[in-house]
């Protein structure tokens, strides 16, 4: 359960120092202590947690702070169905699927094979399926709004359905309860001039966030099987997958939407493999009309 900080939540992290005092919606405070806090496996959603004594009746706050740049959109990369389901509840696996089959034609119009580059996609590769990911602005043409409740989009941001290790993760060597289950929100980048004043000035409750922003949005990224160089980008969990079956002989793509995030890359790879090899197909470059249903769905520009 290393602490991995990032540079900036480090520098926030310093700034709220043990004894440092300051004032927030006209209370005074005095940090106990602050640290990052962890778990036995993935992340809480807070990334700072501070610990504060109320000067004016001594009681205690706790300041449980998600972080985000300034510039950063993304929310949650590679969701797996463990992780959609604590940020979207029981039902995720419906959520993820209205919100890939309201692009299915955006999906089936897609290259899937790639004899040459066709930016940011390589030459040699074959299209294994989409990750899915969440942000809080479109990207692409494979993103939407996703159809969510105000409960559900603040789910998203505090980690409300967290599992309890992370929910009750670790803070200065210690298990605190619902500590991983952030409160406020920073979203600016720090600087080492900044005093813990402008700081805290960034902090809001994240309600009072969602209230501002109230729209999340899902965005699919290819994973790719990169044929010269027999790889993929890693083990990742399919939103939407390829399913590479051999009709006739040829090779015969058909885009699966019904099985979000419950196929992942290394068994998809395996079967694409597999139906590749049936062919003698060992690159892209063995790609003819010979061994292709259709070269709709092959790129060679």
């Amino acid at each position: 359960m290393a602490k991995r900080f990032s540079k900036d939540e480090r520098l926030i992290v310093e700034k709220f120092a043990p004894e440092s005092r300051f004032n927030f919606k006209g209370e005074e405070y005095e940090v106990v202590f602050s640290d990052k806090p962890t778990c036995s496996s993935g992340e809480p959603k807070t990334d700072i947690y501070v610990a504060c004594k109320n000067l004016s009746d001594q009681s205690h706050q706790e300041f449980k702070i998600t972080f985000k740049k300034g510039n950063a959109d993304f929310l949650e990369n590679k969701l797996r169905p463990e992780r959609a389901e604590q940020l979207l509840g029981e039902n995720w696996i419906e959520l993820v699927r209205n919100s890939v089959i309201k692009l299915k034609n955006k999906f089936l119009s897609k290259k899937l094979i790639y004899i040459t580059r066709a930016w940011p996609t390589r030459a040699g590769s074959i299209t294994l399926g989409w990750r899915f990911e969440l942000f809080n602005k479109k990207q692409g043409l494979l993103s939407a709004k996703m159809d969510l409740t105000r409960k559900q989009v603040i789910d998203v941001y505090a980690g409300t359905n967290l599992s309890l290790d992370k929910k009750n993760a670790m803070v200065a060597d210690q298990v605190i309860e619902n500590s991983g289950v952030a409160n406020y929100i920073i979203e600016y980048n720090p600087s080492q001039s900044d005093t813990l004043e402008k700081i805290v000035a960034q902090m809001i409750p994240i309600e009072e966030y969602v209230e501002q922003n109230q729209e999340i949005y899902f965005g699919c990224k290819a994973l790719n099987y990169r044929t010269f160089k027999d790889k993929y980008e890693g083990n990742r969990s399919l939103a939407v997958y390829v399913k590479w079956n051999i009709v006739d002989n040829k090779l015969k793509p058909e885009l699966v939407f019904e099985e979000p995030l419950l196929k992942d890359g290394h068994y998809i790879a395996a079967k694409t493999k597999a139906a590749l090899a049936q062919l003698e197909i060992e690159t892209t470059d063995d790609i003819t009309e010979d061994n292709v249903v259709s070269m709709e769905f092959v790129y060679n520009d």
